[in-house]
């Protein structure tokens, strides 16, 4: 990046190197990964003040008990922050911030890592519901994963064997998946309320409203987002299960 605009960050508080004689600009390691940070947020739509609050380490977001989770994820397998990130291929900065509840994770991000990690991600991150193998799993008993950009995962099945995932999203106006996936397996969706755009191969594109199911091959990769001004609940079935 300009010189320039790493002054710009400066004056506007997201970055604070420390001044040597002559008022020069001593930029130590730890500058550089808060720089890196710093440029991956903007570019993920995060503006500046809130960058300001998230970066200065004050109040981390309700969603740092999923970073917690995923940190507990990465120890428990013997893993380094940077052997987790480069296996998930994502920055070591970048993980750490999800990590430490300062950044929002996307639900492909967090895709990624389970994938990584050899899990799903309500294995890792899905709070509350049952915690013994049911056939039958009452609408108290759901496990839900939240935590990412304002979509939610209802877990409709907690039997261990089971070849089928079975889910409920709930996604908001503007929100989505943040980036394209793709995994071994095929899937359906279909539409209980609102609309969703889905995108395979960055070649097929899929507009989808109540009613509609979706069927596709999980090897294909992709994205999907909700475009509309209101919430999309979605019926969405994985196999193996992914999520």
């Amino acid at each position: 990046m300009s010189p320039s605009t790493v002054r710009a960050w400066e004056r506007k508080g997201l970055i604070r190197p420390e001044r040597g004689t002559g008022r020069h600009r001593r930029y130590a390691a730890a500058d550089i990964d808060r720089l890196r940070d710093v440029q991956s947020l903007l570019g993920r739509g995060y503006s500046a003040p809130a960058l300001r609050e998230m970066l200065s380490g004050d109040d981390a977001p309700e969603d740092a008990l999923v970073g917690a989770r995923l940190r507990h994820a990465r120890t428990k397998r013997g893993l380094s922050l940077r052997r987790a990130a480069e296996l998930a291929t994502l920055s070591p900065s970048y993980l750490s911030l999800i990590e430490r509840g300062l950044a929002e994770p996307s639900v492909s991000m967090l895709q990624q890592v389970a994938a990584a990690y050899g899990g799903t991600l309500l294995e890792f991150f899905g709070a509350g519901g049952a915690t013994h193998a049911s056939k039958l799993v009452r609408r108290t008993e759901r496990r839900r994963l939240r935590g990412f950009d304002r979509v939610e995962i209802e877990d409709l099945v907690t039997f261990p064997s089971a070849v089928l995932e079975v889910n409920i999203f709930t996604v908001a106006p503007g929100a989505g998946s943040g980036g394209d996936y793709a995994h071994e397996g095929e899937e359906a969706i279909f539409a209980l309320d609102g609309e969703l755009d889905v995108w395979l191969d960055s070649s097929e594109h899929y507009h989808i409203v109540a009613g509609d199911t979706l069927y596709f091959a999980s090897t294909q990769r992709h994205r999907w987002v909700n475009q509309s001004s209101a919430p999309a609940r979605l019926f969405w079935v994985n196999t193996p299960p992914t999520f």
